[in-house]
């Protein structure tokens, strides 16, 4: 697997953007490919596109990272619809905990344990996360209404850096009424 830098100016940005545009409905989206462009600049963000070995010009999809410091912070992930259910995903994910130099990575993802009317896709982005080595957490971020569990690709974590991927969160969401409510739960 193949993850190469993607700027503005890449050929293939406007398939990551139109991917980013399909795979994530609009309320998802805090901000546009463009401006995720421009905090790339600034911030140590990048936008990776995924590519086969094979094929190091078959673009697949793209992640959308955040380095932290003590850890990074998964913020988009997606593949393209063609590939999906090829086992992509999974060697995506290897390839990204590689590249982010075995740093903790860390991703969230709506909670399957509330009513909702997406409820099997839920429990299938979550059950996708754990067979890759993910671990929960414990903590879950309760946003906009919507409960997200906290994921983690290391075991062993801390409180602190949990803080502040909530933190990074809210700063990710400027523009939203309710910022995210950090809990631990012991019930499920």
């Amino acid at each position: 697997m193949i993850l190469k830098k993607i700027s503005a100016d890449h050929p293939d940005y406007s398939k990551v953007k139109n991917l980013y545009e399909t795979a994530f409905p609009i309320d998802e989206r805090p901000m546009s490919m463009d401006e995720i462009m421009a905090i790339t600049e600034t911030m140590s963000a990048e936008v990776l596109g995924i590519y086969p070995d094979d094929a190091a010009d078959d673009f697949s999809g793209f992640f959308v990272i955040f380095d932290a410091g003590d850890f990074v912070y998964l913020n988009f992930f997606a593949t393209s619809p063609e590939k999906r259910s090829s086992g992509i995903g999974s060697k995506a994910i290897k390839a990204l905990i590689v590249y982010c130099n075995e740093k903790p990575l860390l991703f969230d993802y709506e909670s399957p344990f509330e009513a909702s009317d997406n409820t099997e896709q839920r429990e299938r982005r979550r059950s996708f996360y754990l067979k890759n080595g993910f671990n929960e957490t414990g903590w879950f971020l309760n946003f906009n209404d919507t409960e997200f569990i906290i994921t983690s690709s290391k075991e062993n974590f801390d409180k602190a850096v949990i803080e502040q991927f909530a933190e990074i969160i809210a700063a990710n969401f400027p523009d939203a009424a309710v910022k995210p409510e950090l809990y631990s739960r012991d019930d499920i």
